[in-house]
């Protein structure tokens, strides 16, 4: 048990990271505002669940679990958990604000990093399977 557990140590660590920067006052973030690119906060919301989806799908493949199996508890755990992170911001965080578009940038970005992922996964097992002569 703990060491399939062992796989998923970076999931649940960068889901540690995630809740604590959308835990931390508006206040104490970088202001992206000056940065003059439209619709900042949702590239950052996608890039880190991008991130966290697969780091997930990660851990299921690198345990062994099937590859189905794998991709649906990494979806469901992924998108429940970003929709969390925006009811947390929306109700009970002062300064902070949850939103739906960011409930749909953390969604996206969660399909995107475990479709990344399982293409990184699929071209080694090929590579394995099939080496250059």
């Amino acid at each position: 048990m703990i060491q399939s557990f062992r796989h998923f140590i970076p999931a649940f660590l960068w889901a540690l990271v995630i809740f604590m920067i959308i835990s931390a006052p508006a206040s104490s973030l970088p202001a992206t505002d000056k940065l003059n690119i439209p619709h900042i906060d949702k590239i950052v919301h996608f890039i880190i669940f991008a991130i966290l989806g697969g780091l997930m799908i990660r851990g299921f493949l690198l345990r062994g679990s099937t590859r189905t199996k794998g991709v649906i508890v990494s979806l469901i755990c992924g998108l429940l958990y970003g929709v969390m992170t925006e009811y947390l911001q929306h109700c009970c965080l002062d300064d902070r604000h949850g939103n739906f578009a960011d409930v749909l940038a953390n969604s996206f970005g969660t399909v995107f990093g475990i479709f990344l992922m399982m293409v990184i996964a699929f071209r080694r097992s090929v590579r394995k399977t099939f080496p250059k002569q």
